[in-house]
Order: structure tokens, then C-alpha cells, then sequence
């Protein structure tokens, strides 16, 4: 499988370009731009990125994924060398253990002989990396020690009341933005309305390689079983396109778009898009990290993009009691100066392996796969016990999903502050980053708390 993914993307690369700004600013190297200055002011004139679409479709390339603020362009490399001075290749990432996962790189300067006066840059995208721990097999009987789905996430969240009165997510539309959504039949005998969208035409809509999204999908619709939910897939299991698949879930006008990854180096980029979303009224959430940031330097990114909901880790003990993740981030940014990780938090796994709510995954996936080798499952059993940050976020965007529903945020993005009454008081713990909850709730590890659903008359 690995091998045909290599070959495809030998011969089609893929390149982001990003437009000139109507009005001279760009945002270069620098997403830190964004908080000193509105997003309206990176914008290009109206019209130019039809323009583009236009001249790259002439050309004989396709425009996988296209926004208000930036184009994602594929092609045969021959050709993309042609447009834009160098191929784009497959470069193996050394530093990710246990799969193969590859980058890709141009070999030389890229610039774009159609427009070159509506464009500011051309770039190689970043690869993504969903955020994961170890699993441990599914037990055979219940436990306290483990989450159910749908039932026990339904109960951290408090949306017994909410569901019994109509709120579950009916006309919600949620993208999720992952590693691709299978057909398990968990999803099918709780009757969840679900769709995939591929970010890339090279991406199977019918598979999940990796099995991370079809996993995080389950706990979002566990908490907005009726949410009208569409998986952008930006993975198979050697490549991803993180930018792609959000700049393809931004074209969806979804309400809420959920995201439980971050990227493999800077990706500028992505805080524009981000940024453009949340002006345009769309709830972004990202998940604040399984011990990752957002320092510039690192080779694995965490996302914090002003706007966006950061989702931090608490654990919730069999008693009830409420701690800070010891694996989940916490961090002030090195991007946005200001800008304290996480807003707020959902449910979490703790160290060594995360190992709390039984999730549906694809059989035979690649985590299936992995971890069959040391959790004691069969590596085709379509079951993982798991949860990061990915699973808090996931959570999260259920529970936002109810929100936009009830109406909060009257069409805008939803902001902490529309969630800060829902979230329960967590004054114990540290995070993987060092964070400590102080005895006090706000704090720097889990934010304004522990999110739930609220009441039905809130």
C-alpha cells in the first residue's frame, strides 16, 4: 500500500498558492502578523482566486482545494515542473517511529510563470501528524477505568437533558478534518449521518488507512448524535495534506470544523485560512497537543491560531474527580504573543498510554496494525482504547455542535468566553508541558475548565 502511495505522489505533486493581498500586506513567514493586524488586510481583491482557478485549469492542473484566501494545485510533476520551476517530490520523514510517513519538497525555487502579479508565493505544503498515544486492547467486560461510546460521553458531557430535549445537533453542519472516516458498523447501528469528501482526488473517500479519524468521529456524534457530519480526508497512510483538507472543509461552509492534528513544521499558511474561517462565522477547534507547541522551531506544531477554540486534557477518575491530563499540552504561544494554550478541555487519557475510552476504528488500519503487536488485540479487530487531545477536541466540537444549535454565538464563531458557564472547575493536576492547576480554576493547564453541554435553559 505504502509503496503505490509513493508512486502516485512520485508522479503528482502538489503545490499551495497564496494570492497577493489586495492591499500589499502579506503574511509570509510570519502568522504572528495576524494578531497586530485584521485578516481583512491579507485578503486579495475580489476575483483573483477565480482568476487563478481559471489560468491553472487551462494549464491542464487541478485545483483540489480552493478558499477566499489561498488555492491548493496538483499535477503531474512534469507539468507542475513546468508551471512552477521544480517538481514537488516524496521525501521520507526519519524522525516519525513506527509507520512510514513522507513529506514532500521541491528541488528548487518555486515560482508560477501564469499570473505572477496576483501571486504572492508558492509553496511546498506540510505534512500534518494526528495526535495519538499508545492503545491498550478493548476489555471484555465494562470498567470504570474506560469510557463506552456513546453512553459515557454523554454523561461527562451532562447531555442526557439536551438530548431529551430535541438538542443533539440536528441541522449542525461539522467537518471534520482527519485521516478519513470507515464505514464501522458502530457508526451505522447508532444511525449517524455521516459523509466523506477527499482533500486530494488521490485520497480513497471508502478508506481509513490510519483509522485516527474514524475514531474521533465516533466521540463527536456520540455527544451531537444528529450533527450532519462530513469527514475531510487529508491522509492515507504515508502522506497527508493537512492545508488542503482545510481549505476544502472551509469551502463546505460548514458551522463548526474540528481538528485533532497539527502539522510537521511551520505552516503559515494554515493560520490565514484559519483566521479567514473564523471571520467568515465557521468554530474552528484544535487540539492543544499530546506534549507538542507551537515553538517555531519544533519539528511538531501544535495550532493556536487567534480565533480558534485550543482544546486541553482532563481526566476524569472513576469517583468523578477531575485532573489535568499528564499527557496533554499547555503551553503560552511563541507565535501570537498573548495567546494562552488551551481555552479550555475535554475528557483525556493520562500517561504512559492514554489508555480511556474505547473507540471503532478501521480493521486492519494502521493503528490496528501497530498496536496489535503489543495491546494483545488481533491487528483486524476495528476496536483501540485511546485518548489525547484528539479525543478532548473531538469531544469539544460535539459539545459546540450543541451550542450552535441552541443558538450561542447568533452565527458567529463561538468564542471561549460563549462556553466559559459550561466548563466545571479543575484545580488539580499538571500537564505533560508542566503546567499545574494551582488549586484555582481558570488556570494555564486546562483553561476556563472541563467543557460540558450546560442545561437546556441555560
Amino acid at each position: 500500500m505504502v509503496q503505490d502511495e509513493l508512486a502516485r505522489f512520485e508522479r503528482r505533486g502538489v503545490v499551495t498558492v497564496v494570492p497577493r493581498s489586495a492591499g500589499g500586506r502579506q503574511l509570509g513567514s510570519d502568522p504572528g502578523l495576524l494578531a497586530r493586524h485584521p485578516v481583512e488586510e491579507f485578503r486579495p481583491a475580489p476575483g483573483v482566486v477565480d482568476r487563478l482557478a481559471g489560468a491553472f485549469g487551462r494549464e491542464g492542473l487541478d485545483v483540489e482545494a480552493r478558499t477566499e484566501v489561498g488555492l491548493t494545485v496538483a499535477g503531474d510533476n512534469a507539468l507542475l515542473a513546468e508551471v512552477f520551476g521544480s517538481p514537488v517530490l516524496p521525501v521520507r520523514n526519519k524522525y516519525i517511529r513506527g509507520s512510514v510517513r513522507y513529506e514532500v519538497a521541491a528541488s528548487g525555487p518555486l515560482r508560477s510563470r501564469v499570473h505572477p502579479e496576483l501571486i504572492a508565493e508558492v509553496q511546498v505544503p506540510r505534512s500534518g501528524f494526528e495526535l495519538s498515544v499508545s492503545t491498550t486492547p478493548p476489555p471484555p467486560t465494562r470498567t470504570d477505568r474506560y469510557l463506552r461510546l456513546p453512553e459515557d460521553a454523554v454523561r461527562v458531557a451532562g447531555a442526557e437533558r439536551l438530548h431529551a430535549a430535541g438538542i443533539r445537533g440536528e441541522g449542525v453542519r461539522v467537518v471534520m478534518v482527519d485521516t478519513g472516516l470507515y464505514a464501522h458498523p458502530h457508526h451505522r447501528a447508532h444511525g449517524y449521518a455521516t459523509s466523506v469528501v477527499p482533500a486530494l482526488a488521490a485520497f480513497d473517500p471508502a478508506a481509513d488507512e490510519r483509522g485516527h479519524g474514524t475514531a474521533m468521529s465516533a466521540l463527536l456524534l456520540a455527544v451531537a448524535p444528529r450533527a450532519e457530519l462530513t469527514m475531510v480526508k487529508m491522509a492515507n497512510e504515508a502522506f497527508s495534506f493537512p492545508l488542503a483538507a482545510f481549505q476544502r472543509a472551509v469551502q463546505l461552509a460548514p458551522d463548526v470544523i474540528s481538528c485533532s492534528w497539527g502539522t510537521l513544521r511551520e505552516e503559515p499558511q494554515l493560520h490565514l485560512e484559519v483566521a479567514d474561517a473564523v471571520r467568515r462565522g465557521i468554530t474552528v477547534l484544535f487540539a492543544a497537543g499530546n506534549g507538542s507547541t507551537d515553538r517555531p522551531t519544533a519539528m511538531f506544531q501544535s495550532v493556536a491560531t487567534p480565533g480558534a477554540l485550543t482544546v486541553g486534557g482532563v481526566h476524569i477518575g472513576p469517583g468523578g474527580r477531575r485532573r489535568a491530563s499528564d499527557l496533554a499540552s499547555s503551553y503560552r504561544s511563541a507565535v501570537f504573543p498573548g495567546r494562552s494554550v488551551p481555552d479550555l478541555s475535554g475528557p483525556c487519557g493520562t500517561l504512559p498510554h492514554g489508555d480511556y475510552i474505547v473507540f471503532p476504528t478501521q480493521p486492519g488500519c494502521l493503528f490496528d496494525r501497530r498496536n496489535s503487536a503489543y495491546d494483545g488485540t488481533a491487528p483486524d479487530d476495528g476496536w483501540l482504547v485511546s485518548s489525547g487531545t484528539s479525543g478532548a477536541t473531538a469531544y469539544a466540537a460535539g459539545v459546540a455542535a450543541l451550542a450552535v444549535q441552541r443558538g450561542v454565538g447568533a452565527g458567529r464563531a463561538l468564542r471561549a468566553g460563549d462556553l466559559a458557564d459550561a466548563c466545571l472547575p479543575v484545580t488539580e493536576g499538571t500537564t505533560s508541558t508542566g503546567d499545574d492547576c494551582g488549586g484555582a480554576c481558570p488556570n494555564e493547564a486546562v483553561g476556563l475548565g472541563l467543557l460540558t453541554a450546560g442545561r437546556p435553559g441555560d
